[in-house]
């Protein structure tokens, strides 16, 4: 069950202190900074992304049904 939040939540706080515990594991050897960095990715892949094709797939008639569906749902 959701409970609704009683004050608002300072991002840059939990930020700084998630800084602070990986410069921490960091110093204590726990992880490697090549670790660290898969662990804070966006994206977490064993492998390195050489290329993104952001060009565009399908026909318009095709992204028109996409984005009909994704309004109604």
């Amino acid at each position: 069950m959701l409970r609704p939040m009683s004050a608002p939540v300072d991002i840059e706080l939990i930020k700084g202190r998630q800084r602070a515990e990986d410069l921490r594991r960091l110093a204590a050897g726990e992880v490697t900074p090549e670790q660290l960095q898969r662990e804070n990715a966006i994206v977490q892949s064993a492998a390195d992304i050489l290329h993104v094709d952001f060009s565009p797939r399908g026909t318009p008639e095709q992204w028109a049904r996409i984005i009909h569906d994704l309004e109604r749902g």
